[in-house]
């Protein structure tokens, strides 16, 4: 979290030229923290700073930096320390920041970039949103079939210091496609004249550039590795994913997600909640509610068609809350479990009649332990209550209302499940239209099961 209280402390040990406590504090702190700390500074005032530790670490900080202070300083600093920090950026994150900015200034920054820097970052940021392509780095090692270990380990050493993971070195042919790789242990405990050839793994997970950056972070998850290559259409191998990257990923997804079944729409903020403008919380969340607030009107319109049920038998209304949240409590737990193994890929639409046959099993199963409860409920604590004409009796009105609960979280549950799958079938996201659509068929189904039971049971 910023601390807005040692931004006057900085200024001032600035202002008077306190440069060792300042390179104390860099020296005693992570990369990050000091980036939340100087993340509220003014650009020329962090440039001051970051001076004081080599360009490594200068890119380090950098890169923990929230992406508009990233902007603004290299907007304002003098071309030569911007090349140094860009050359000393690893190549995603410069691609990243190459992503965000302005046509001309990226232009102006390209041109102060060696060649080969400057063809990586048009190569990283011409690959589409959110796609393995766009969050790989290009910093690998590889090795050829023919090394021997002794030479491949010369060459590690070699790439070491300007790579961003070195644990597992990929095997390729003269041509650049992928055909194996091996762990950095393995490679170690080798005999120096061993063949590379004959200590390779042939077995590769690898993700095409072109898939899903989600899909390529649940390969890094569900293998438990520390870098998933990528390759083109031809297996040429063009960059790796570090698990690191893929944590960003999932989280970034696992929110995005929970955002959409909460009815919030918009990406992904940047920015922690409290450094998000109200303005931008409103335009994300206000869609939705109006939507759903205009739909709700047709429950009101349901229960103004029963008032003379409710005018005859007002202990209905005392339940109908009751009906409502029960229905959207099963039917949100329904749609969780479809999503999520939807998510995982342990469900396709095509599965949707086992998935009724289960969720109809739960949902009488729970259906039976909410009716029983509130037919207790009813019997006993509105008993010799005078809202009850002695005509109907106690023992029918509470077979009424457990009745219609019962059938209300059947139907909750399997509407749960049904919609994520035909969103899916669909080509619709499911996570978007699955809170929505349930939290406005419940009540107004809910509704009109409760009240339809009423008038069949009670005569009312």
């Amino acid at each position: 979290m910023k601390n807005p209280i040692l931004v006057p402390e900085f200024r001032d040990l600035l202002r008077r030229k306190k440069y060792p406590i300042l390179k104390s504090f860099l020296d005693e702190h992570h990369e990050k923290e000091i980036a939340e700390y100087l993340g509220l500074m003014h650009p020329d005032e962090i440039w001051k700073i970051l001076g004081l530790v080599d360009v490594y670490r200068r890119a380090e900080i950098f890169s923990y930096l929230d992406m508009d202070v990233q902007i603004a300083m290299v907007s304002v600093e003098q071309k030569r320390h911007v090349a140094d920090l860009l050359m000393e950026l690893s190549p995603d994150d410069r691609a990243d920041l190459f992503q965000h900015l302005g046509k001309d200034l990226a232009d102006r920054l390209l041109l102060i970039l060696p060649l080969k820097e400057r063809l990586d970052v048009i190569k990283l940021t011409s690959y589409g949103e959110e796609t393995a392509g766009a969050i790989m780095t290009t910093d690998y090692s590889t090795l050829y079939e023919s090394d021997s270990v002794e030479d491949a380990i010369k060459k590690v050493r070699r790439d070491a210091p300007s790579k961003e993971t070195i644990y597992y070195l990929y095997v390729t042919d003269t041509e650049g496609k992928l055909i194996g790789f091996i762990s950095l242990r393995k490679l170690i405990l080798a005999k120096p004249k061993q063949k590379i050839v004959n200590l390779m793994k042939r077995d590769i997970i690898f993700a095409y550039a072109d898939d899903d950056q989600e899909k390529a972070a649940r390969l890094i998850d569900e293998y438990d590795l520390i870098a998933l290559p990528v390759v083109d259409f031809n297996e040429r191998l063009v960059g790796i994913i570090t698990h690191d990257d893929a944590m960003d990923i999932i989280r970034d997804e696992q929110t995005e997600d929970l955002e959409k079944i909460m009815a919030i729409s918009g990406g992904v903020e940047e920015n922690t909640y409290l450094e998000t403008p109200a303005f931008t919380h409103f335009k994300k969340r206000v869609f939705w509610v109006v939507v759903l607030a205009i739909l709700e009107l047709m429950s009101g319109l349901i229960i103004q068609s029963f008032r003379d049920t409710l005018k005859n038998l007002i202990i209905l209304a005392y339940y109908m809350p009751l009906l409502n949240s029960t229905g959207g409590n099963t039917g949100s737990q329904s749609a969780t479990v479809v999503l999520r193994s939807l998510a995982l890929g342990e469900l396709k639409p095509a599965d949707i009649r086992k998935v009724l046959k289960k969720e109809l099993v739960v949902s009488l199963l729970i259906s039976v332990c909410v009716g029983v409860l509130v037919s207790l409920r009813v019997l006993v604590l509105s008993h010799g209550s005078e809202d009850i004409p002695a005509s109907i009796g106690l023992e029918r009105i509470a077979f009424m209302i457990s009745l219609a609960l019962s059938i209300q979280v059947v139907w909750s549950t399997l509407l749960g499940a049904v919609i994520p799958l035909f969103a899916s079938r669909m080509k619709i996201d499911p996570a978007v239209v699955s809170s929505p659509a349930i939290a406005t068929f419940v009540d107004v189904g809910g509704i009109t099961i409760y009240f339809v039971t009423a008038k069949m049971l009670l005569g009312v």
